[in-house]
């Protein structure tokens, strides 16, 4: 919005400014010890984007650490796995329900929130929503830093966009939950960018006269904040919960004020101190590793090269220090010193099987530190390094036991980043009419997500397995007495295995459905029956008729033929 000129409104503003530059600085001040040890992660795991205390050019070259890419190559893969685990893109992943059960039994509430699920889904495959790419960027910031953050802007007509930030941008603050509730983001804007967000109106001389000098390009250093509105005096009245302050830092300058009915962009950790605002990761934890696989790779390269290409000896009248150990390199010794006096290479006496083998160690210690083991198909290898085999049912109950380790962590994902994402997604839908309308008996229902994973199915499929092996057990003593099945609620069974299952509502009959369908079953047979009564009926009087005419016939014969009856 136009910020106002008015001196009143001048001096609101600046005032504005200075509680921005102070919350600003006390964030830095909290950040500033993270800020080494995420630098040395992301040269070693994700060199671009590792910008926090080092800012290198674009192009740059940023992969000079790095000796081995099994660091690198375990964080897409985790980031992958976790994408395709609790986001995928060719599967339902979550369903939308009511905190009252009995609610949900509503054929036209059940229905329109399979529908509003579905429209929410497709929404997230479009391409021009940027889910994937971004939910990607936003694993891989999760697994390096322990910390993802990411926007959902609201494009009007078209319904979200999805902007995972870099958390080098980002200063982060908590509420009393502990939930990240303020965001600063410091980054650059072009003067062109400026114009294309704000219009001419709010800029200052210095962005106008960029524009008009042809320099369209300059880059200046833009703040942008998203806050509780009341944790903060504005300048203007503002009734939403959320407020984004654009403040052109560089020029000191408020560009924007605008108000969010809920929280703009999600923030989750992937696990954290109860102190501490920023989380810790796998890349945290795996760093100790990462460093000495490099040191490790590095050292072993200069024993290839040696044993390559060994340093030579070769006789000379005297020796000349300083000896030459490096690859290729030639010292000379006291001619008649050896037998023969040839060129022959320094004895370098190297154990190069023993560092292959810790380094395999310290690699597979780096892919079980990014959950590799447990995100990927499980299968254990043999001893030439084949992967051996197991039947379907061993696979699926080696992967159900392994992602129930990963249950805690993934309901952080879901509290902190899946809840928040659909209910913050649904809104802008809804706002921009992009959803069905819904009926009237829903307004007054409270929604509920339920995410369906292989982590909460494998978690749940035990009941569906107790079930089953219950009901296999009993087919013997069927056999001996039939009234054993008659124990089973058939009805109850259908209804558990279609919750656990995460079947359609509209898969299922109503109650209301079955019942009518029974009861159209029981006329059709009662009907049937009456037919086949009447038939039998019209049968025996015809039978009945036939042989009384016969009877009348043969009176009739024996008659003519004079004889007495």
């Amino acid at each position: 919005m136009e910020q106002p000129t008015t001196p009143d409104m001048q001096q609101l503003q600046e005032k504005l400014i200075e509680q921005l530059k102070s919350e600003f600085g006390a964030l830095q001040d909290q950040r500033h010890n993270w800020e080494s040890m995420w630098q040395d992660i992301g040269e070693l795991t994700i060199p671009a984007r590792a910008d926090f205390n080092t800012h290198r050019a674009k192009g740059e070259n940023r992969r000079s650490r790095i000796f081995d890419s099994t660091p690198v190559r375990s964080l897409t893969r985790f980031a992958s796995g976790l994408h395709n685990m609790l986001v995928p893109s060719t599967i339902p992943w979550f369903i939308i329900s009511t905190q009252n059960r009995e609610a949900s039994k509503d054929r036209d509430i059940s229905l329109w929130l399979e529908q509003a699920q579905l429209y929410v889904q497709d929404n997230f495959n479009r391409p021009s929503t940027n889910f994937h790419p971004a939910i990607h960027e936003y694993m891989q910031d999760l697994g390096a830093f322990g910390t993802g953050v990411m926007m959902i802007l609201d494009r009007p007509g078209e319904g979200p966009y999805y902007l995972t930030i870099p958390l080098y941008d980002c200063y982060l603050a908590i509420n009393d939950l502990g939930r990240v509730d303020t965001l600063y983001r410091l980054y650059e804007h072009t003067a062109k960018e400026l114009l294309d967000a704000f219009g001419p109106e709010p800029l200052p001389e210095s962005v106008l006269g960029a524009l008009e000098k042809n320099n369209a390009f300059k880059r200046f250093e833009c703040i942008n904040v998203i806050k509780p509105t009341k944790h903060i005096n504005l300048p203007v009245p503002m009734q939403m919960p959320y407020v984004s302050i654009f403040w052109l830092r560089s020029e000191n300058k408020i560009l924007s004020i605008r108000g969010f009915n809920e929280q703009p962009f999600i923030c989750s950790r992937w696990d954290r101190n109860s102190m501490e605002t920023y989380g810790r990761g796998p890349g945290n934890e795996a760093l100790s590793d990462i460093r000495m696989l490099n040191e490790m790779e590095k050292t072993f390269l200069k024993a290839l090269q040696k044993a390559v290409d060994p340093p030579l000896m070769v006789p000379d009248d005297g020796f000349i220090s300083p000896i030459r150990t490096t690859p290729g390199g030639i010292n000379y010794f006291r001619a008649g010193m050896t037998k023969d006096d040839r060129i022959v290479p320094m004895p370098t006496p190297q154990r190069i099987d023993y560092a292959e083998a810790k380094m395999a160690k310290v690699r597979q210690s780096i892919q079980q530190s990014f959950y590799l083991d447990m995100l990927e198909l499980p299968g254990p290898t043999a001893e030439d390094g084949d992967v051996m085999r197991f039947t379907a049912t061993e696979i699926a109950a080696r992967q159900r036991d392994r992602l129930s380790i990963l249950g805690p962590i993934v309901s952080r994902q879901e509290i902190e980043m899946l809840g928040p994402m659909i209910e913050r997604t649904m809104s802008v839908l809804s706002r921009g009419g992009l959803l069905p309308p819904p009926p009237p008996a829903i307004m007054q229902q409270q929604m509920k997500l339920e995410y369906q994973n292989p982590v909460s199915v494998a978690m749940r499929s035990g009941e569906l397995s107790s079930v089953s092996q219950l009901m296999q057990f009993m087919v013997p003593f069927a056999q001996i007495d039939p009234n054993v099945i008659r124990r089973f609620n058939t009805g109850k069974l259908a209804e558990l295995g279609a919750e656990i299952l995460r079947v359609p509502p509209s898969v299922l009959k109503t109650e209301e459905e079955l019942q009518m369908e029974i009861m159209q079953e029981q006329q059709m047979m009662q009907e049937q029956q009456m037919m086949q009564q009447q038939m039998a009926m019209a049968q025996t009087e015809e039978t009945l008729s036939k042989a009384e005419a016969n009877r009348a016939s043969a009176e009739a014969t024996l008659l003519g033929a004079g004889e007495p009856i």
